[in-house]
C-alpha cells in the first residue's frame, strides 16, 4: 500500500552572519515575524501557519546559494501578489536586487538578504 512519504516542509534553515540584523531585515522587508528563539544563535520566524524560516548565526562564510551558469540561485521560492510594490520597497531599503524579470508565466524578483543569501519571489500571472 502506498503512503505519503513526506507531508510538508516544516521550515527552511538559513545561515546568517548577524542574527539580530537578519531578524530585523526579514521582518521589515518580507513580513516574517519572530516566533521564538532556540539560543543566542537561532531564531524562528513565521510568515503564516504553514511557512517557517529558522535563521542560524554562523561565524563561517556561508550561505544557501548555489550557482547555475555563474548565476546565484535561491534554495527556496516565495510567492506574492504585489511584486512591483515589493521590488520598489526593496530598492528603497538598499537591498541588492539580482534580477527582476517577466518569465511569461510569472514575474520574478531575485535579491539578496544582508548575509548574501539569494532569495526569489514570484508573482504568477492570472
Amino acid at each position: 500500500m502506498e503512503y505519503q512519504r513526506v507531508k510538508y516542509i516544516e521550515n527552511v534553515q538559513i545561515p546568517v552572519g548577524n542574527l539580530e540584523q537578519s531578524i530585523a531585515w526579514y521582518e521589515a522587508n518580507l513580513g516574517w515575524r519572530l516566533k521564538g528563539r532556540g539560543d543566542e544563535r537561532l531564531a524562528f520566524l513565521e510568515l503564516n501557519q504553514n511557512s517557517y524560516v529558522n535563521l542560524w548565526q554562523t561565524d563561517e562564510e556561508t550561505n544557501i546559494n548555489f550557482h547555475i551558469d555563474g548565476e546565484p540561485m535561491p534554495a527556496f521560492v516565495m510567492v506574492t501578489e504585489h511584486i512591483d510594490r515589493l521590488h520598489e520597497d526593496l530598492k528603497r531599503t538598499g537591498t541588492e536586487i539580482v534580477k527582476f524579470t517577466d518569465e511569461g508565466f510569472a514575474k520574478g524578483l531575485k535579491f539578496k538578504d544582508p548575509s548574501g543569501n539569494t532569495l526569489l519571489v514570484l508573482e504568477y500571472k492570472k
